[in-house]
């Protein structure tokens, strides 16, 4: 009886022992240590690949705690799976070779703009339809103040129609003045404001009924003009004042005096604040009560030339760019330079931001594309013979620049070929059965 109680306790710490010992799989790897193994891979496509492994690394992959890490690691900010894939893939594409295509035109390029792309719901068809894909607004300098319309998505890229000062009738074309043209300009999605280069007055244009109607004026030339694509508009000059327009009440909105020439203007998205630039201070006022919110002074005092609020973050920090061949980024709630972008040798006309990039326009004849979270160059763009006045962002992988050697250029970055979706591969399990990852 004793020796079969024996027998039985050791064949039960036997299998006891066979269970505890049993050894790990790669498939039960921990969090911590998948997140290293991604490090020492240190390439996105190398990390996706571990994520087809087996299920449960790719479970570990869809954990925000991996992408949030590697976020950390890049000097990008904290935002997650999806937001890096979305910026690691257009990091990759505006490093790939621009393809670029160039068209004269018959002179200088003031400024460029890039109609907001519209989703409008087809009852006819039960489609949500996109309009104003792909098309560029041309304002031309030393010209009268029409626009060009160009289209940029088919393969063979037009000028699609001339945006006249007024409609094209005869008592129309009695009235027209023919001597009017623009200082500066910018454009929303249904209206033109720009300032007359003689009379420095400032007219906003209807495009929807062609109809123009004068908001005020300086006392002295208009060096500068941006609206906010909605209700606001604001202008500099040189008889030291930014102007705030409403371009509802089609009226001024506030006036505010400073030292200097204002040679840059700036306007929050949502229109709260108004920005302008001098020779050596960058200004910021609130349109809700007319009062100035701070001032910035550069370290190196040289004029400011363009100014843009961030579209990510517009209520603390502002992009600046000029006469020192830097562009900066202010945090101004606090009065600090976050990053500087460095490499032009000439000034910088004009900035264009976006979610993932900054690029910027130079009189180096030069476009730069960088990493806008840490200032790295992604690619540098020629194509001109003169200063570059004028960058604009139409799709999100499609940049146009245009220059005083009238010259308009195009440039297209290819994406980069994805794998696919799903891959069966092994799971690395004992059994050898494979696992399909959706």
């Amino acid at each position: 009886g004793g020796g079969g109680r024996r027998h039985m306790k050791e064949e039960e710490d036997k299998k006891q022992t066979k269970t505890t010992s049993k050894p790990r799989t790669w498939k039960d790897m921990e969090v911590g240590n998948f997140f290293n193994i991604c490090l020492f891979l240190g390439s996105l496509p190398d990390v996706l690949r571990m994520t087809r492994v087996c299920r449960n690394w790719y479970t570990n992959g869809e954990k925000e705690i991996i992408w949030a890490k590697l976020c950390d690691r890049a000097g990008w900010p904290q935002l997650g799976r999806r937001w890096f894939l979305e910026k690691y893939v257009t990091l990759s594409t505006f490093r790939r070779p621009a393809e670029s295509e160039n068209f004269s035109l018959s002179h200088p390029i003031l400024n460029l703009f890039a109609p907001s792309t519209k989703k409008v719901f087809n009852w006819r068809t039960g489609r949500v339809n996109k309009i104003n894909t792909g098309l560029l607004c041309v304002a031309k300098s030393n010209t009268k103040t029409d626009l060009e319309i160009w289209d940029l998505n088919k393969a063979n890229k037009r000028l699609v129609r001339e945006e006249k000062s007024f409609n094209s009738s005869a008592a129309d074309d009695a009235k027209r003045t023919t001597d009017r043209s623009w200082s500066a300009v910018a454009c929303t999605d249904t209206k033109v404001v720009y300032a007359d280069a003689k009379s420095a007055k400032i007219y906003v244009r209807e495009l929807d009924t062609n109809t123009e109607y004068m908001l005020g004026k300086h006392d002295s030339t208009v060096t500068c003009v941006r609206t906010n694509n909605g209700n606001i508009a604001a202008s500099g000059a040189y008889d030291k004042t930014v102007q705030v327009w409403d371009l509802q009440r089609l009226a001024k909105r506030y006036s505010f005096t400073v030292d200097q020439r204002v040679w840059a203007v700036g306007v929050h998205p949502d229109g709260s604040r108004v920005a302008g630039g001098t020779d050596d201070a960058l200004y910021i006022w609130k349109t809700s009560d007319g009062k100035p919110l701070t001032t910035i002074y550069p370290p190196e005092s040289d004029t400011i030339l363009s100014i843009v609020f961030d579209p990510v973050d517009p209520d603390t920090r502002i992009f600046s760019g000029g006469c020192d061949a830097k562009v900066r980024m202010w945090d101004y709630t606090s009065k600090q330079c976050l990053r500087t972008f460095e490499g032009h040798s000439g000034i910088v006309f004009s900035i264009t931001v976006s979610p993932y990039v900054l690029i910027s326009a130079s009189r180096d004849t030069k476009t730069r594309i960088y990493d806008r979270h840490t200032g790295d160059l992604l690619q540098e763009l020629g194509g001109h013979t003169m200063d570059v006045r004028s960058v604009a962002l139409v799709d999100p992988f499609k940049i146009v620049t245009g220059g005083y050697d009238r010259e308009m250029n195009v440039w297209s970055f290819p994406k980069p070929i994805q794998d696919g979706d799903s891959q069966q591969v092994n799971d690395g399990s004992e059994s050898g059965e494979g696992c399909v990852l959706q």
